[in-house]
């Protein structure tokens, strides 16, 4: 295999002649025929200008043996197939295979289709794999190339690098099914905390679900930062309870190892922390200037939990019946994270467990 890229130009003729004539040192093996030659032929360019062209490019003669390409195609390709070698036939890449990923034989390739209907293609797909095992994917054009009464005498394939758009656009297309995911989870969070949310006046249900919904507008906002690689819990928990401080001095302790929590994960605690903050407001911990609150975490290979307790607020009692606030959270805990939830409504202060196995969370530590 030669590392000499083509230099001179072919011309293709109606009953080419295979002959072989040195060339700068490089034996090529090209088609001729008299009088095409005197027609101005449009592909007799100069070496210098087709080595110019903005574009990859390379030349077949009418039984697919490549007889000419600049330096993009064998950088395209990673390699510099030898000229007329019977064993490069239709293109000089070393292996090639369509978008589905099966392998495309060189006698099915674009190239090989125009010589043998004479019907042009354009913007093909093929993806290319080079020596080194390293793939690029190529968009081509090629047209046949005819005599002056229409035989099919060769074919020229124009062809770019298009790698980096496939997976661009690749990229585009699955943030549009992960935005398609995540606005949905979101909804179906919304509508709970709509259709469960239960008050005695107008005011009171704007207040409460105004509450909840800003609880999921903090999460998102966190998850926006990151572009949406995911939040830190220890945000969220600072986060929700930001407003609660006492002259500017916190009334919770959080103790837990930085972690990361995927999306829809983050959402859903988001709205966990909310009902227990809520609720410590309105009856617990937070309720009186005395109260205060630890909140801690801590995973293994399997599992996350999270401690929410209370200390120094009214005296605890159980309620009679189970508000939207236990609800909420037991739905949401069960059906989004399958996770296991604890309750002790402890004289002294709640304290509430929430126990999640890792693969529901995604959980990482931070970096």
């Amino acid at each position: 295999m030669s590392d000499i890229l083509s230099e001179t130009p072919r011309s293709f003729g109606r009953n080419p002649a295979r002959t072989s004539i040195e060339v700068n040192g490089v034996t090529n093996a090209a088609a001729f025929a008299p009088g095409l030659h005197d027609e101005g032929h449009p592909f007799e360019l100069p070496a210098r200008l087709f080595e110019q062209l903005p574009f990859a490019i390379y030349i077949c003669d009418r039984d697919g043996f490549v007889l000419r390409y600049n330096h993009r195609a064998a950088e395209l390709w990673g390699r510099s197939p030898k000229l007329g070698d019977p064993n490069e036939r239709y293109c000089g890449s070393y292996q090639m295979y369509r978008p589905d990923g099966r392998l495309l034989p060189a006698h099915e390739c674009p190239v090989a289709y125009v010589l043998r209907t004479g019907v042009s293609v354009r913007e093909a797909e093929v993806h290319i794999q080079r020596p080194n095992g390293s793939r690029g994917i190529a968009l081509v054009d090629i047209e046949a190339v005819k005599d002056s009464d229409g035989n099919i005498v060769g074919a020229v394939n124009c062809f770019q690098d298009v790698t980096e758009r496939k997976q661009a656009e690749a990229r585009e297309k699955i943030l549009g099914r992960e935005m398609d995911h995540r606005a949905k989870n979101l909804l179906a969070l919304v509508q709970a905390t709509v259709q469960l949310t239960q008050a005695d006046t107008v005011e009171d249900f704007k207040a409460a679900i105004g509450g909840r919904l800003q609880a999921l507008a903090n999460a998102h906002s966190l998850l926006a930062e990151s572009r949406w690689a995911g939040a830190s819990l220890r945000s969220l928990v600072t986060e929700e309870l930001a407003p609660y401080s006492l002259g500017g001095i916190s009334r919770a302790q959080i103790d837990g190892p930085e972690l990361v929590l995927e999306p829809k994960s983050a959402q859903t605690i988001a709205v966990v922390l909310h009902e227990l903050t809520t609720n410590a407001v309105k009856y617990g911990a937070l309720s009186v200037p005395a109260g205060r609150l630890l909140i801690e975490w801590s995973r293994d290979e399997t599992e996350l939990v999270i401690r929410w307790s209370e200390a120094g607020g009214p005296l605890v009692k159980p309620p009679r019946h189970q508000g939207f606030g236990t609800r909420v959270v037991g739905r949401v805990v069960q059906a989004e994270l399958e996770g296991k939830l604890q309750v002790d409504w402890n004289p002294g202060g709640l304290v509430f467990e929430l126990t999640i196995p890792l693969d529901h969370i995604a959980g990482a530590p931070s970096a």
